[in-house]
């Protein structure tokens, strides 16, 4: 009985072999990204408008991994849970970072992270803007929507802007 020859077909690389029961997280599309921030902005205006500020707020946001840019749920993570007591301590770039990365290390379905604080803005005369960062495992998305004065029933106004991919040495 001849013995087997091994086949001349190569194996696959590790990228393509890799699918949905073997690893923790997916890498995220540009639709996904603009999903989490779409769906953050509306709630976060509403509160805005009703006169609310938020103060270092991390939420978890799960993605549909067949569908991009479609969210299957969130989850808020209070930081005191995590071993910070005062939410105002995420400010420092390199806490978030460190904060950010244990969280996307836990065994988790939710692949996005999202950070939310309000900050005066160092420049003279520039207000207050709501500073959101999504994080997942490939990249870090941020934005910074100006606080203005709202009209009539509304007490401020979120304005609309666009989200930037920054580097992880880029976080202020």
């Amino acid at each position: 009985m001849p013995s087997p020859t091994p086949s001349r077909r190569p194996e696959p690389a590790p990228f393509f072999a890799d699918h949905r029961g073997a690893r923790q997280h997916r890498f995220m599309e540009s639709a996904d990204i603009n999903a989490a921030f779409r769906a953050l902005f509306g709630p976060l205006r509403a509160n805005i408008r009703r006169g609310m500020s938020i103060e270092g707020q991390v939420f978890a946001l799960e993605m549909d991994p067949c569908i991009p840019g479609e969210m299957l749920g969130t989850e808020w993570i209070p930081p005191a849970t995590r071993g910070i007591d005062n939410p105002a301590l995420l400010a420092d770039a390199g806490r978030r970072r460190a904060f950010m990365q244990r969280l996307l290390a836990e065994p988790r379905p939710e692949s996005l992270l999202a950070y939310l604080c309000e900050r005066g803005s160092a420049r003279p005369g520039g207000g207050t803007h709501l500073y959101v960062e999504i994080n997942a495992v490939d990249g870090c998305y941020a934005a910074r929507f100006p606080i203005a004065p709202g009209r009539g029933w509304h007490r401020r106004e979120l304005g609309r802007v666009l989200h930037q991919r920054i580097g992880p040495l880029l976080i202020a």
